[in-house]
């Protein structure tokens, strides 16, 4: 006599992850089993993965607890990740630099200015092929590229979106889009922008989620000529070319420059960075976390289980749910450091993981990309400009993440 359904699921909850996957293809009912999201809820309270209720509650979806637990035994199996030596590839790569843009367009990096010194940046438009391992460098179409450093590139759709930025001899930049298939560069006036457009700065943070670009901080000369750091929120419909000042809520972040600002979702996770004037260097240094709902327009500042040491112009990238901080300057020591930390942004809690390989140098205000299974870093600063071309795999091998897919 068969079992009902709910006395099933619930000594199957008592199975190895990889066993559910193995059961699952011996029957119709089983392989349904196998995707009841309860059922994976159960293995993640078993291995103390504690979802906060906000993140459960975030959209009218559930939380695929499935897709999280796969991601997560993936983060966490020892020798997931592996740093590989320096990246040797074909073409030019770029010379020493930081500050530097990186934009993803599917297996390809575009990488965006940069500069070796306070009076020598670059134009470039560099592309890494990450499956040819090659780079190159396209013959730019439309207006002039400026010699700049210290903005931002969001992709959106199919175009990057380039904001902010200082050539080094007194100008700085605004809004300018790229298209990467066409290779044409465009300085949008403002007689062409709605709303109104933001004030130039460098040293700020952007995403993107969905057809909007959001700015925060960063850092400029008011119009008295007097060097301010900023605490505004911009965002720019790119349908219709509208800036806006979104009327945010909650726990809204300090003024700051030299943080990050990552998509996940539909949130963004703006982190570190600090406050810092030509007389008095690094004012504050901070190492704390806001998340903004980009639905709802709320600030939150949660309070995150483990530590994290580093604070000013760390590199971000995200896998998943999972938010990647490396590098940056330390926030109780005067350096900067080569040190990795992974934010769960289901149970908010840091990790300080372990990576086999030789960790690359320490280093700040350089680039990250995720490529696949690959993160790809170039360049920096470490007391000068740094040409490090480094490569993280993040693979699961032979491990569960191939079975959780079972469907």
């Amino acid at each position: 006599m068969a079992l009902p359904e709910e006395m099933s699921l619930h000594i199957i909850s008592f199975l190895s992850a990889d066993d559910i996957c193995a059961l699952a293809r011996a029957s119709r009912d089983l392989k349904r089993f196998s995707t009841e999201n309860m059922l994976w809820k159960k293995l993640c309270k078993r291995n103390g993965w504690r979802v906060t209720s906000s993140v459960v509650h975030e959209s009218p979806r559930q939380f695929n607890y499935k897709k999280y637990f796969s991601e997560k035994t993936l983060i966490s199996r020892p020798g997931s990740l592996k740093w590989s030596e320096q990246t040797k590839a074909a073409g030019a790569m770029p010379s020493k630099r930081f500050k530097h843009t990186a934009t993803v367009l599917g297996k390809t990096i575009i990488f965006i200015g940069g500069q070796e010194t306070d009076t020598k940046r670059f134009n470039e438009i560099v592309y890494y092929d990450t499956e040819t391992k090659s780079f190159s460098q396209p013959i730019v179409k439309g207006d002039k590229v400026p010699n700049f450093s210290r903005h931002t590139s969001c992709l959106v759709g199919s175009k990057v979106y380039v904001f902010g930025g200082f050539d080094g001899h007194g100008t700085n930049f605004d809004l300018a889009t790229y298209d990467p298939y066409t290779k044409i560069w465009n300085n949008i006036p403002k007689t062409s922008q709605k709303g109104t457009p933001p004030p130039s700065r460098t040293n700020h943070a952007s995403a993107s989620v969905g057809k909007n670009m959001y700015i925060f901080g960063g850092n400029n000369n008011n119009e008295a000529g007097q060097y301010q750091v900023l605490d505004d929120l911009t965002m720019l419909d790119t349908l219709t070319m509208t800036w806006s000042r979104p009327k945010t809520t909650g726990a809204i972040p300090c003024a700051r420059s030299g943080h990050t600002l990552t998509a996940i979702g539909k949130k963004l996770y703006l982190f570190g960075g600090g406050v810092w004037n030509e007389r008095e260097g690094w004012v504050h240094k901070f190492n704390d976390l806001y998340v903004l709902d980009t639905e709802t327009l709320n600030w939150t500042k949660p309070v995150c289980q483990g530590t994290i040491d580093t604070s000013t112009f760390p590199i971000s990238f995200s896998v998943g749910r999972f938010l990647f901080i490396f590098g940056g300057g330390s926030k109780p020591l005067h350096s900067v450091t080569n040190d990795l930390y992974i934010l769960d942004t289901a149970t908010l809690t840091w990790t300080s993981p372990q990576s086999e390989g030789v960790k690359p140098n320490p280093r700040d205000m350089g680039t990250a990309s995720a490529v696949g299974d690959s993160v790809y870093f170039l360049g920096g600063y470490a007391g000068g400009a740094v040409e490090f071309f480094d490569k993280m795999n993040i693979s699961c091998g032979n491990t569960l993440s191939s079975g959780v897919a079972c469907n």
